[in-house]
């Protein structure tokens, strides 16, 4: 499934529900549009943390791959965009996310774990 792309510019629909909502029917384990701030202490950790939400919801959606570019929307949409650091603050993450060469990331074991975690404590599961 990939995800729907096309109500981007419409500023009436909410970037976070729209970009972790699957094309046609959403996934009824998750529920992504209740999120209205990405947890965490500061910019790095939020943008760490709505990698492994997004990366856990592609996994879900039997998507291996997240594309950078979802990230780096929703961080910004969320106020929480470092432009310099961005990519530095995801590939620090090796225990968390691997990364292909490609503008992509995957969770790995351990990020799984955390993500899924996360989107417990967020009661998004």
């Amino acid at each position: 499934m990939q995800t729907e792309l096309a109500r981007y510019a419409q500023p009436e629909f909410d970037i976070i529900s729209i970009a972790l909502q699957p094309v046609g029917q959403r996934n009824p384990a998750i529920d992504f549009a209740r999120l209205t701030e990405i947890p965490g202490s500061n910019i790095a950790h939020k943008t760490v943390n709505a990698a492994l939400l997004i990366g856990y919801s592609d996994s879900l959606q039997g998507i291996r791959q997240t594309p950078l570019w979802r990230i780096r929307d929703i961080v910004k949409q969320m106020h929480c965009h470092d432009t310099n650091n961005f990519s530095a603050v995801l590939r620090r993450e090796t225990t968390l996310f691997s990364h292909s060469g490609e503008p992509t990331l995957a969770l790995n074991v351990e990020g799984m774990q955390r993500a899924t975690q996360l989107a417990q404590q967020l009661q998004l599961t």
